[in-house]
């Protein structure tokens, strides 16, 4: 199994500091409100960026901004974690930007999902950091999510996720390090030094808005990159309105069917009311006979 030397951030204590971004679209107070008062609840402090809502059209200020509050957040020793206010558009911006000795030297749990996966994975590729695919302030609120995230960086679980409600495109059982987030993210930093390679990696993947052939377009630009040939198990997570469940189902079928691995859907993570956290960059087993995605390292320290 091919992997990158991790490093994990320290387990998260009651009482502790952590820090709150905005690197992607910009937010209001009244949308993370809910989400602070919970991570406040705990009980943490909580410290905001100096940027946090700051906007600049689609984007919470400008890239300097943005990345000066991420520099911030993993340079400052009382913050233990750092949360993400919401997704949209602009991580990928930062990439070229950000110090990695600075996040390598200072490793911290960092949570988020969606347009943040393009800061997961590309500090797991540059730095080897464990992270963590999880809610953002604006979606910790729903159903259960604070509770699955809470526990992962809190205490040495490992998730044992059922796929009961899922289907097997291909059956098998896989082990793999596990990485992924959001398809249109992923298929946008194809050929930049960002992306890490996906030999040996069990893949899941998650997509909100985009119709059917939309995400046939992504898939088929993964499959002709040769990427999805290497990886050792596709996982599909939530697909958020895009489209019909059964034309949706066909579609990875006949897309990803002739892949030489287990592909299965259901995985309950990304946009909707649940958003499992699950740590990117950890060995996890895959088994399609038991419905189950198995971490099989704590995602802290």
């Amino acid at each position: 199994m091919l992997s990158i030397p991790t490093i994990k951030g320290p387990r998260l204590q009651p009482n502790q500091t952590v820090g709150v971004i905005a690197p992607a679209s910009p937010v209001s107070k009244s949308e993370i409100v809910e989400g602070l008062q919970l991570v406040e609840s705990f009980p943490l402090k909580v410290r905001l960026g100096s940027h946090l809502f700051d906007r600049l059209s689609y984007l919470a200020g400008s890239d300097h901004d943005r990345v000066s509050d991420l520099h911030q957040m993993f340079s400052d020793p009382e913050i233990k974690a750092i949360f993400s206010t919401r997704g949209g558009y602009g991580s990928a911006r930062l990439l070229d930007k950000i110090d990695f000795d600075l996040i390598r030297e200072n490793p911290k749990i960092l949570v988020g999902f969606s347009d943040l996966t393009a800061l997961l994975i590309s500090l797991y590729k540059e730095t080897g950091l464990v992270t963590i695919h999880g809610p953002t302030l604006s979606d910790l609120p729903k159903g259960k999510n604070w509770q699955h995230l809470s526990r992962l960086i809190t205490t040495s679980h490992k998730p044992q996720i059922s796929l009961a409600h899922g289907r097997a495109v291909n059956k098998g059982k896989a082990r793999g390090i596990l990485l992924g987030g959001n398809l249109s993210t992923i298929c946008s930093l194809l050929d930049t030094p960002f992306l890490p390679s996906f030999e040996s990696v069990i893949l899941f993947l998650e997509e909100k808005g985009e119709s059917p052939y939309r995400v046939d377009r992504m898939l088929t630009h993964l499959l002709l990159s040769g990427r999805l040939a290497q990886v050792s198990a596709l996982v599909i997570g939530k697909m958020e309105d895009c489209g019909e469940q059964k034309l949706l189902y066909s579609l990875l079928q006949e897309r990803l069917g002739s892949l030489s691995v287990p592909v299965i859907t259901g995985l309950p993570v990304g946009h909707g009311d649940e958003n499992i956290s699950v740590p990117l960059g950890l060995p996890a087993l895959l088994d399609t006979d038991r419905m189950v995605l198995e971490i099989e390292e704590a995602a802290t320290l």
